[in-house]
């Protein structure tokens, strides 16, 4: 049975896998393309280890531009942290126990997982790495704990959180392991020496985008209700949107409060203990970072959505048999439900550049990019047009923008105008505002899901 649901997985993991690169999967497609030499300069302007990277430039060469290709990798490890997620339950519930099953279906089907295991980014690689440190945890090999752990922090450095909850189960739990356990962090402590240069200049660079865009604390998971309340309902339906957005927290919230209910019938079962310890510790200790450095972007905790969905199966498993049947329905037609509201409403999908970049190509095209540097999936679909980043640096406007771009006019039979992150960057539209004084014609205004409006002069 597990081999089926583990194909199903793999099967929901490839629809719609072909879809455009977004900004942040362009992001890692530049990084994956920097020469090797000079990688790690790089990274100082990234806030991420470099794993994830080093995979992606030795994968590239094989895989050329086909989109689902590229992503191919990161599915089948998606597909594989289910028959993870079917060991670690074993582990825990006992080989005998047919719970394990349950959870597997659940991480099969959740739409939180199937649309982050198809993202090019170091999240569900990472994941991966936790749910194997947990399980070499259970069979007490600390030195795949250790490499595990290096794997995963040096894929991801929110992975790090992980490490506080296994500490903290096995002070309360097993007691007498806890020096072997902190032994094997001699290969992350080891790898964090030789990267602290790069590191050091990173956590420099986190400060220097929450003081130029005013709106970066709340993007990137300041503490509010809103952010701590976002990373359980993502977790149950994924990345769908109901507007209002009063009707999504209220059918959001109802949905959290049955999941919560199951959830905490797992209580019952003290053999869920470590469970709470994997989903909880990190949980808490993020809140408390994010008073000082806002992380609570629901997107970094795909690493917590296996004891969640771990959790969730063992309340269930706690009721009575019909009632547990029609649980079991219910959970099982939410996450399909949500699956396929994504699949056939393409706002939710991701950022079309393919779409933009075979539009714009071809027509001797000046883009003007409400940025301090060209969007990185514009460098991997490359057309003929001139890219003009408008700002000096990050949210500073060029204070010559206007008598840059007036000769720049005349030589491109047309102009676009980019407003995407302009909320972000350019709140007041003053890139927009410069060119409409240069009297150029204004023809039509486009929408590319997910990228804003472009204006075309």
């Amino acid at each position: 049975m597990i081999i089926i649901i583990t194909i199903l997985g793999l099967i929901l993991r490839l629809v719609l896998a072909n879809q455009s690169f977004w900004l942040d999967e362009g992001a890692s497609l530049m990084a994956a393309r920097i020469p090797f030499t000079q990688l790690f300069e790089y990274l100082k302007a990234d806030f991420h280890p470099p794993l994830y990277y080093l995979f992606l430039k030795l994968w590239l060469p094989l895989a050329g531009n086909t989109e689902w290709l590229i992503r191919l990798p990161d599915i089948l490890v998606g597909t594989a942290s289910i028959y993870l997620v079917y060991l670690l339950g074993k582990s825990i519930f006992g080989k005998a126990s047919r719970l394990p099953l349950l959870m597997a279906l659940f991480l099969c089907l959740n739409p939180f997982h199937i649309y982050y295991t198809q993202e090019l980014r170091m999240y569900n690689f990472s994941a991966f790495f936790v749910l194997l440190s947990w399980l070499a945890l259970f069979k007490n090999k600390f030195l795949f704990v250790g490499i595990a752990n290096f794997l995963s922090i040096f894929t991801f450095y929110g992975a790090g959180l992980n490490f506080v909850g296994q500490g903290l189960y096995l002070l309360f739990s097993n007691r007498k392991y806890i020096w072997k356990y902190l032994a094997s962090f001699l290969p992350a402590v080891l790898g964090f020496v030789g990267w602290w240069p790069v590191f050091s200049v990173q956590l420099a660079g986190g400060d220097f985008m929450q003081n130029s865009l005013p709106g970066w604390n709340l993007l990137s998971g300041s503490v509010t209700a809103k952010s701590l309340l976002l990373i359980p309902i993502k977790f149950i339906i994924g990345r769908v949107n109901l507007e209002p957005q009063s009707l999504y927290f209220a059918v959001g919230g109802l949905l959290l409060i049955i999941f919560s209910f199951f959830i905490l019938l797992s209580l019952r079962d003290k053999r869920s203990k470590p469970l709470w310890f994997f989903f909880l510790s990190p949980i808490i200790l993020a809140t408390l970072i994010s008073f000082k450095t806002p992380i609570l972007g629901y997107w970094r905790y795909l690493f917590l959505l296996p004891p969640f969905l771990m959790l969730l199966a063992t309340g269930i498993w706690q009721l009575p048999h019909k009632l547990r049947n029609i649980s079991i329905v219910f959970v099982c037609l939410v996450f399909i439900s949500a699956n396929l509201y994504f699949w056939f409403t393409p706002r939710f999908q991701r950022e079309d550049w393919r779409g933009f970049t075979r539009f714009i190509n071809g027509k001797n095209a000046l883009v003007i990019l409400p940025f301090s540097g060209v969007f990185a999936p514009l460098t991997f679909y490359q057309t003929d047009a001139l890219y003009f980043p408008a700002q000096e640096s990050l949210g500073t406007i060029d204070t010559g923008l206007s008598d840059k771009l007036l000769p720049l006019t005349k030589k491109h039979q047309t102009i676009f105008v980019m407003e995407y992150l302009s909320d972000l960057s350019d709140p007041d539209r003053k890139i927009l505002n410069t060119v409409r004084e240069l009297r150029q014609k204004e023809k039509a205004v486009y929408n590319f899901n997910n990228l804003g409006q472009v204006y075309e002069f």
